[in-house]
């Protein structure tokens, strides 16, 4: 009778075991304690004394390990819904309760290799002492380390490479007895689950930082460069564009003069095409590294002029609302440079059909649709993503750096809607 009992009661722990991976483990754990006890009150009354014992015995095992799962269980729920700054101090309160020590220290290892106290439990004079306990690798149980600690448990935290990064460190100022072998591995179960809560934590930390310093650098490359399309701009306008009007209008003069014949007029009306041609080849130089429009009149003029090119292919294009309100520079340059590129990108890979412009505000948030009737593309095609522009990597990157969206969406054969939206784009006089 004594084997079959223990057999019952085994089959309860394995059942207990198989439901721990369900979501209402506490709940189930709590049911199979008082279903247990209930059998057991029911046995007892039926059961030799000697038999009694063993039942007692066996549900104070099942009891411990009940307590085992609940810390886990309830520790991992909370671990995840807490920032890495007060989970250090929750798993230190639970590891104390759990082994009934008076605290404890939550050590964090730098990158020079110098440990810091991250969290304490528990009296300060006692987190003091254990912070100067030496921590390694394994779990370890010291027994009167230090005058003032009677015993102290490390648990180490390892990174998901295997290096120890951390430690928990847990003391007690009076004797007692050490936790054994189960209960010193649900508590390294605990340091286990909170390292990776760590160790995530710091790996976000680190990703963020990087992200925030790539966008820092595109941001400045992005600067530098409108800068320096600024000063090339400035200087081809005052150099070089005002040598070729000088040098147009004195081929002028001369062809106009009275001592030539026709074959001198002749020759020097091909030089005139000439040096007319230069002049605009160098406005429009000028014109797409920084437009006077967009400095002197704003985005929508500016836009206007680079859907120039598709009306001089015989394109139709069509504006759908053109608010002309002058937004904050830094807006302006953002979504000219988007809708430059779009512009660009329909001459290069579209021959026919009709081009539509969006231009609008909604509240204080500026938008930019761009949308045309060519052929199309996959979303996994690159044929807009490089080619000697910007592409569509450097219009999303525009628009984020400065807090806003950008979408584009293709299909073949249904051509390709480009959307640009970045808020607080008003100039700040308005906005205020």
């Amino acid at each position: 009778m004594q084997a079959a009992h223990r057999r019952h009661i085994g089959q309860v722990e394995a059942a207990v075991y198989a439901r721990w991976q369900m979501p209402d483990a506490v709940q189930f754990i709590s049911l199979r304690r008082r279903l247990t006890r209930q059998t057991l009150e029911a046995r007892m009354q039926h059961t030799p004394p000697d038999s009694v014992l063993a039942l007692r015995a066996d549900y104070r095992q099942a009891e411990s390990r009940a307590a085992r799962l609940r810390l886990l269980v309830e520790s991992g729920r909370t671990l995840n819904a807490l920032p890495a700054a007060e989970s250090g101090a929750l798993a230190l309160q639970r590891a104390c309760s759990f082994c009934a020590m008076d605290g404890g220290v939550l050590l964090l290892r730098h990158a020079d290799g110098s440990p810091s106290r991250s969290a304490g439990f528990g009296p300060a004079a006692l987190q003091q002492q254990l912070a100067t306990l030496p921590w390694q690798g394994a779990a370890q149980v010291f027994a009167a380390p230090l005058p003032e600690v009677a015993l102290a448990l490390c648990l180490p935290l390892h990174a998901a490479s295997g290096e120890v990064f951390g430690a928990l460190l847990l003391g007690n100022a009076s004797a007692m007895r050490g936790p054994d072998a189960e209960d010193l591995e649900a508590l390294q179960l605990l340091a286990t689950l909170l390292a990776g809560h760590l160790h995530n934590s710091q790996l976000l930390a680190a990703l963020s930082l990087r992200e925030r310093s790539m966008s820092e650098l595109v941001h400045q490359q992005m600067t530098a460069q409108e800068d320096e399309r600024a000063r090339v701009a400035y200087d081809l306008h005052d150099g070089l564009a005002q040598t070729l009007a000088g040098l147009h209008q004195r081929l002028q003069g001369f062809a106009q003069h009275r001592q030539l014949n026709d074959e001198l007029r002749a020759a020097l009306a091909p030089i005139l095409q000439l040096a007319q041609r230069s002049m605009g080849e160098t406005r429009q130089a000028i014109s797409g590294l920084r437009p006077t429009l967009l400095d002197d009149f704003g985005l929508a003029p500016a836009l206007d002029r680079e859907l120039d090119r598709l009306r001089s292919q015989g394109r139709q294009v069509q504006w759908l609302r053109r608010d002309m309100q002058r937004l904050r520079p830094a807006v302006e340059i953002a979504l000219f440079r988007v809708g430059q590129e779009a512009i660009n990108n329909i001459c290069k890979h579209t021959d026919s059909g009709a081009v539509s412009l969006d231009l609008h505000l909604d509240g204080d948030t500026a938008r930019l649709q761009v949308e045309d009737r060519g052929p199309g593309f996959a979303a996994g095609q690159k044929q807009l993503a490089g080619e000697g522009g910007m592409g569509l990597v450097a219009m999303r990157e525009r628009c984020l750096l400065l807090g806003g969206q950008f979408s584009c969406h293709s299909q073949p054969g249904q051509g390709t809607h480009l959307l640009a939206s970045i808020p607080h784009a008003l100039a700040d006089e308005e906005h205020a």
